[in-house]
């Protein structure tokens, strides 16, 4: 999965709008924003409809970049 649009972003937490690479399937859901979560957790979700996540198509993930830099208390 990858995010198409961030809806809504109060500090870290966030709202957005994911698809899938493989069948093109859209959902709305939550996430952080933090570095572990974009490096590790997004790659590693499975699209609803196929079943399919990034890391098992094979395909190099390119992360979102933050909001706020690594280690900055807000």
């Amino acid at each position: 999965m990858i995010i198409k649009k961030i809806i809504y972003q109060h500090r870290r937490d966030f709202r957005a709008i994911y698809k899938c690479e493989q069948c093109g399937y859209e959902k709305e859901d939550c996430g952080y924003d933090d570095r572990n979560f974009h490096d590790n957790v997004i790659p590693k979700m499975k699209c609803e409809q196929c079943g399919k996540s990034t890391n098992d198509l094979g395909i190099k993930h390119n992360p979102t970049p933050t909001k706020y830099p690594e280690g900055f208390q807000i």
